[in-house]
């Protein structure tokens, strides 16, 4: 059996030394052996280590991954320490990363321009922000959409209309969202059978594998695809501009080159003859 100290284990493990302290410490890696001073790590220790960084490069919490290794009891499976709360929370756990802040009513209006009752009722509705128990303080859910929204704000966009676009966008993302989720809830039926459940860490993993595989494939295609069609979009929005463009300034150049006077019946706008004719 291989034998690592603790800077040896951290580099194959392609994690830090501080790290392997922390997750000792926390109780999810297990002591290393002693000798002496020196503290002696093992395969197991790697394999465990290498666990824990792949599960939180994955999005999962620590939480989860201390009732994976730490939970079970000689003779209990997986499900006995996971109840099925667990298991949503694990499946479900957020795949955004999102940068939440507080900020005060002035703050946001120094950024969005003045908002009124009517405004930041809209903002929260759409999760943008939410009430805290200080009057005029909010719970920005990311604010990065914040910074984003005032980009737009500072460009002349109205607010209102920002919100109602994106209100649209969103509405058509659940619908995509929820299309690739039926996805992936008929392959599990096809694979296991209807209303099955893992009952044991092996279950359990393939589960959050499928679950992950299926996020990051959605993602990468929602990309790809929202960049496409923005292109095309962007495009299509164009050519109707200029073209529209166009038929403006045809019209007023036939306007301006029109002159006064009578049509004839076979002929365009001809001017009065003010000549007399000779007697």
């Amino acid at each position: 059996m291989a034998e690592y100290r603790i800077d040896d284990l951290a580099r194959e493990a392609g994690t830090t030394t501080r790290n392997v302290r922390v997750y000792q410490d926390s109780g999810l890696l297990p002591r290393p052996q002693r000798r002496g001073r020196v503290a002696i790590y093992t395969d197991r220790h790697l394999r465990q280590l290498r666990a824990i960084t792949r599960l939180l490069s994955e999005g999962f919490t620590l939480k989860h991954i201390m009732k994976f290794l730490t939970g079970l009891q000689p003779g209990q499976n997986l499900v006995d320490v996971l109840d099925l709360s667990d298991l949503e929370e694990l499946v479900t756990a957020p795949w955004s990363r999102p940068e939440p802040r507080t900020m005060a009513l002035a703050e946001l209006e120094e950024r969005l321009g003045q908002l009124d009752a009517a405004m930041v009722r809209q903002l929260i509705g759409q999760g943008v922000v939410a009430a805290t128990a200080d009057e005029n303080v909010y719970a920005v859910t990311d604010v990065r959409l914040i910074d984003d929204f005032a980009a737009l704000v500072s460009r002349g966009m109205p607010l209102a209309i920002v919100l109602k676009t994106t209100a649209s966008v969103d509405k058509k993302l659940d619908a995509a969202a929820r299309e690739m989720t039926r996805g992936g809830h008929r392959e599990v039926v096809r694979q296991r059978g209807a209303g099955w459940l893992p009952t044991n860490e092996s279950e359990l993993a393939w589960a959050a594998d499928l679950v992950d595989t299926m996020r990051r494939a959605a993602r990468r295609l929602a990309h790809a695809s929202l960049d496409r069609a923005f292109d095309e979009a962007v495009r299509a929005e164009l050519h109707e501009y200029q073209a529209a463009g166009k038929a403006q300034t045809g019209s007023e150049t036939a306007d301006e080159r029109e002159p006064d006077g009578d049509a004839t019946p076979d002929g365009p706008r001809r001017a009065h003859d003010k000549r007399t004719k000779p007697r």
